[in-house]
């Protein structure tokens, strides 16, 4: 079962136009991908206790519709590869109302250690990397 992440979009997250500002979905996808690997077992922060760092390469965002307040967007993330060393997750943002697809996108990362030097999860912390490829084998 994939799953779906749901979230009502807040006045404050609209510009003058009373759409939501691009910006905001970079932020709306992160708490997507992190409520993720919380239900997976895996939160941000037993990565961090066990010193390992997931920072963000890149983003890529296709805009294809606009939310305004109060709607309610589904947030589906994906495991798109996983080697251990990066990882790049898939991301389709719907209108729950309408079903229109209203964004997709990408974020790329790599996992680190402290000192920000890539280190290999089926080395490094195997019991993460197998909770990964269970993810990357659910697609």
């Amino acid at each position: 079962m994939s799953f779906v992440f749901e979230r009502r979009i807040n006045y404050y997250e609209t510009d003058k136009m009373g759409i939501v500002h691009h910006s905001n979905y970079i932020r709306f996808l992160e708490e997507a991908r992190c409520q993720m690997l919380d239900d997976n077992g895996m939160p941000y922060s037993s990565y961090e206790n066990n010193g390992i760092m997931i920072p963000v390469l890149g983003i890529n965002l296709d805009l294809k519709k606009h939310v305004t307040f109060d709607d309610i967007i589904e947030i589906k993330p994906f495991v798109k590869l996983f080697n251990g060393v990066r990882l790049t997750m898939e991301y389709v943002v719907t209108n729950k109302l309408t079903d229109d697809v209203v964004l997709t996108g990408e974020t790329k990362h790599c996992f680190t250690d402290t000192n920000l030097r890539p280190v290999n999860l089926k080395k490094f912390a195997p019991d993460f990397y197998e909770k990964f490829e269970n993810l990357k084998n659910e697609n």
